[in-house]
């Protein structure tokens, strides 16, 4: 896999806003109000754009997904990482659209879409000239950033533990902008992260980041979180229906060719 093809063909597709856009859906008087959690600080999956408003490949998909459901209005609430599970707890979000992997704890607690709509990868970020990293069993004995609750954490975690502690883990909100300037600056050697996430800051914020593949971590679906009641319930059912129709009729992989330049809607051929 080459790193400076993905950040040219990344970097080229997201100056482009014309190759897809949601469509305007009729109003209601009686739109139902869905509130949506969103981190908002993940690009260019999630994050607020120069208008303040929600934008991102999350959002676009709960967009097109909003245009086949009659009566009901999502509205977009970003959220910091490390909050935004207690807010669909108590009621604050009715769903989440924000990158989530899943995990046995998490089905325990939430209700997950039945369908994913990204398949992803991780890989292991470090400062740029480091020859000390080549793969997951060369972090043993250094420092790994790791944002509290996320799925690459939750997979470090439990391949940390299997193998006797190796790693030492130090957790952080999952602000990636402050991360990654962590590993620019040398105060962490690494985190797992997403190799779009990684190209972009590095490029937008001139950090000399390098990363390789996590090569001991399996393709990640991503899925839509509900709370476990009967609201959840229903939501996901009207969800899970218009998220089958985008996926039928190409939209989308339309949204993710716009935000990726490749289509991250079915699972990645490896290499």
């Amino acid at each position: 896999m080459k790193k400076i093809s993905i950040l040219i063909l990344a970097t080229a597709v997201l100056s482009s806003s014309a190759i897809w856009a949601a469509p305007k859906k009729a109003k209601t008087p009686k739109e139902k109000v869905v509130i949506v959690g969103t981190e908002g600080a993940y690009p260019p999956y999630n994050f607020v754009n120069s208008k303040g408003e929600a934008d991102g490949y999350d959002i676009d998909v709960i967009k097109a997904i909003d245009e086949r459901i009659p009566g009901i209005k999502f509205k977009f609430e970003p959220t910091a990482w490390d909050g935004i599970f207690v807010a669909l707890e108590s009621g604050k979000f009715d769903i989440i659209a924000s990158q989530i992997g899943w995990n046995a704890e998490r089905e325990k607690k939430y209700l997950f879409s039945e369908q994913p709509y990204f398949y992803g990868f991780s890989v292991i970020v470090f400062k740029k000239g480091r020859t000390d990293i080549k793969n997951t069993k060369d972090l043993w004995g250094k420092t790994v950033l790791a944002g509290v609750g996320s799925y690459n954490t939750t997979w470090l975690e439990e391949y940390n533990k299997k193998n006797g502690n190796p790693i030492k883990i130090q957790y952080s909100d999952g602000n990636v902008a402050v991360g990654f300037k962590d590993i620019a600056d040398g105060r962490v050697d690494a985190n797992l992260n997403d190799p779009i996430v990684a190209d972009k800051f590095a490029e937008e914020n001139k950090l000399p980041l390098d990363w390789v593949v996590l090569d001991e971590q399996e393709t990640a679906p991503v899925y839509f979180l509900y709370a476990k009641n009967k609201n959840g319930e229903e939501y996901r059912a009207l969800i899970e229906k218009a998220l089958a129709e985008i996926k039928a009729d190409g939209t989308l992989s339309k949204i993710s060719l716009k935000w990726f330049g490749k289509d991250y809607s079915i699972p990645p051929k490896k290499n």
